[in-house]
């Protein structure tokens, strides 16, 4: 993804690097050619202090060997969760700061990431990530797409006597879901009273239960896995599992961002934050 990133954000100047046989990559996530900056990837399924410090030193040590005439900053992209790194991976940043002035040394994280990926144009979005619902896409939803996710649904076999609850202030943040999800969540909450509509309508009366359950017990096994999986992550896995095998054009993305922010909005899938004047732990 981050080459992918990079290549459709600066392209004729970006140059991802392909490991070669016994030669590797020396040390090469990918040149940018006009900054002279070399770019090292490290995305572990969860950072461990003493793993990362071994990766950065011997990687920055092997950049200086392989490329050291062609790079004047050199940049270790990561994807720890929270964007806070281990005190001693900081420190091991900080000693080859000071031990090699003459490169700029910097960290990205998902924050970073996002300023590059708001700077593609549209036609890039589009051609990447598929076009996004319109206007004219929310105006047209309606029972048949709705019902094309349930009915994906129905495979799952789980029942449950669970009630919906309203969702508690400041859930999104509280589950630290980036500002992409939350853009897409806030537009399905625009269709959540469809799909409430939807239920109400459906001759088994405990039909949204039991598409509520399958959820629920869907984000369990998610939150449940080791190492954990950011809840960017578990909301990406469960936007696929409830799309299932439709083809997912704009207005079938948005059915199923709608029954997903139903189901954020009234179940139990996600974190409740604590209430509010609740005391810290």
């Amino acid at each position: 993804m981050f080459e992918e990133l990079m290549g459709r954000r600066y392209p004729g100047d970006f140059m991802a690097c392909r490991p070669w046989g016994r030669q590797g990559d020396r040390k090469n996530d990918g040149y940018l050619s006009s900054a002279h900056t070399l770019f090292q990837v490290y995305g572990p399924n969860e950072i461990a202090a003493a793993a990362t410090v071994k990766k950065i030193e011997e990687d920055f040590s092997g950049a200086k060997e392989h490329w050291q005439n062609y790079f004047k900053r050199w940049i270790f992209v990561h994807n720890a969760h929270d964007q806070r790194l281990p005190p001693d991976v900081i420190k091991a940043l900080a000693d080859l700061r000071e031990q090699n002035p003459q490169v700029d040394i910097e960290t990205w994280g998902y924050p970073e990431l996002l300023i590059e990926f708001r700077k593609l144009g549209l036609a890039d979005l589009e051609s990447w990530m598929g076009a996004a619902p319109t206007v004219e896409d929310k105006a047209r939803i309606g029972f048949a797409e709705i019902q094309a996710v349930v009915e994906h649904l129905k495979l799952s076999p789980f029942a449950t006597n669970a009630s919906p609850r309203p969702v508690p202030f400041g859930k999104i943040e509280f589950n630290l879901l980036p500002e992409a999800v939350a853009s897409y969540l806030k537009m399905g909450m625009g269709k959540a009273p469809l799909v409430a509509s939807y239920f109400s309508s459906c001759r088994n009366p405990l039909e949204g239960e039991r598409v509520a359950a399958a959820f629920k017990a869907r984000y369990a096994e998610l939150r449940g896995k080791q190492p954990p999986l950011h809840p960017h992550d578990i909301w990406g896995e469960l936007d696929d599992w409830a799309g299932g095998n439709i083809t997912k054009k704009p207005i079938e993305k948005l059915a199923i961002t709608a029954v997903l922010a139903w189901l954020f909005d009234s179940c139990d899938i996600f974190e409740e934050p604590p209430p509010r004047g609740a005391a810290a732990s």
